[in-house]
């Protein structure tokens, strides 16, 4: 049996990779497919004893497999972007009780460091996004021939160049622009390299940014900001402490009480990410493909 100090250098935001029995995990279920050959997770956790089973909040985790899609043919590319926009949309549904419709009121917010590639997905997704709420107040006949979504996006930062957290910045921009759902875009962290950058999560349940890579701040969730939520997220970087940690498993080694060097070299190495050499490459394209789907759900809804 593992021990708590063991399981705590395994960091990951994402719902896949939670380290349960899907033979045996009460609260929670498990569904699997495929669309186009693109594999789709779905992760359902129940309220109370999913929760204490998965030690995650209650809720939908969607997640779809694409590894490199930057390099896919368009028509290929077209269909992951299709169905992304479908998943999004059905996580709308879920938390908002209706599908995006033609003058729904949409508030996307890029969360992250854009100064940081790998932190970047979000803020620039915010930046590409195609935004119609100026449209609905100054050409209101272009607008309602166009029948799409009333959308607005911002960025805000993080607390370490703004001085005001996230959560705070949308609090204040949804009770302006009243949205009747908030999608959150953010760059996630991973346990595994094969996940970088070949992964999008889709959940119903909000985000905590930094909770990846130990730095929680303030949580974006529907509680907190008074709207219905949804985040999509990509993950960009995985703790070097987790890769450590998992070879020295793989190789047969366990941290017995004589591993103090190994413990050490394991608490370094939480102050250390490995993100893909080809980070700006992956960002953009990345920010690029979730940017299209959000704007085939906002154009066709």
């Amino acid at each position: 049996m593992q021990s708590k100090c063991e399981t705590s250098y395994r960091r990951s935001d994402l719902a896949v990779e939670a380290e349960i029995d899907r033979e045996n995990a009460p609260g929670v279920t498990f569904e699997e497919y495929e669309r186009d050959s693109v594999p789709v997770s779905v992760m359902t956790v129940g309220k109370g004893e999913g929760e204490r089973t998965s030690g995650r909040p209650a809720g939908t985790y969607v997640t779809v497999t694409a590894k490199r899609p930057w390099l896919w043919a368009d028509d290929r590319r077209d269909a992951l972007v299709a169905l992304l926009s479908e998943l999004i949309g059905d996580a709308v549904q879920s938390v908002a009780g209706v599908r995006p419709h033609p003058d729904f009121p949409i508030l996307i917010c890029g969360l992250g460091n854009r100064a940081m590639t790998a932190d970047a997905i979000g803020p620039k997704v915010a930046d590409a996004v195609t935004v119609t709420a100026q449209l609905s107040v100054e050409r209101r006949d272009l607008y309602d021939a166009l029948g799409c979504c009333r959308v607005t996006a911002t960025a805000p930062g993080v607390a370490a160049a703004t001085g005001i957290e996230a959560a705070d910045v949308v609090r204040g921009i949804a009770e302006t622009v009243r949205p009747a759902v908030v999608i959150l875009i953010d760059a996630l962290a991973a346990r595994s390299c094969s996940r970088l950058a070949s992964t999008v999560q889709i959940a119903d349940t909000g985000i905590s940014p930094g909770s990846g890579i130990g730095n929680r701040r303030s949580p974006l969730t529907a509680e907190a900001l008074g709207v219905p939520v949804v985040s999509v997220g990509v993950p960009t970087i995985v703790d070097s402490s987790t890769l450590v940690y998992d070879a020295l498993e793989a190789g047969g080694v366990t941290l017995g009480p004589e591993a103090d060097e190994l413990r050490r070299v394991l608490e370094e190495g939480r102050s250390f990410f490995v993100a893909p050499k080809e980070s700006d490459v992956v960002t953009e394209e990345m920010a690029r493909l979730i940017s299209d789907a959000l704007d085939l759900l906002c154009r066709t809804s």
